[in-house]
C-alpha cells in the first residue's frame, strides 16, 4: 500500500480485525467449539493486517558499527 501515515495504518489494522473477528464468529456458530472460531478470525486477521501494513518494498536501514 506505500507509507501511510500512522492514523491510516492504525485504522486499517483495526477494520481488519474486527471484520476477521466478525468472520470468526460467524464460523464458530456452526460448530461445537465457538472459541476456536474466534481464535482462527484473530488469527486470520492479524496476518492480513500485517500484510496488507507491512512495507515489504523499501529497505530498512542498517547501523553499521567500524571496529577500531
Amino acid at each position: 500500500m506505500g507509507p501511510l501515515p500512522q492514523l491510516h495504518r492504525f485504522l486499517i489494522a483495526a477494520v481488519v480485525l474486527v471484520l476477521s473477528l466478525g468472520v470468526g464468529l460467524w464460523l464458530a456458530s456452526y460448530h461445537d467449539l465457538p472459541l476456536a472460531g474466534v481464535g482462527v478470525g484473530l488469527g486470520v486477521g492479524c496476518l492480513i493486517a500485517y500484510l496488507l501494513i507491512h512495507d515489504f518494498h523499501r529497505p530498512r536501514s542498517v547501523r553499521v558499527t567500524r571496529r577500531r
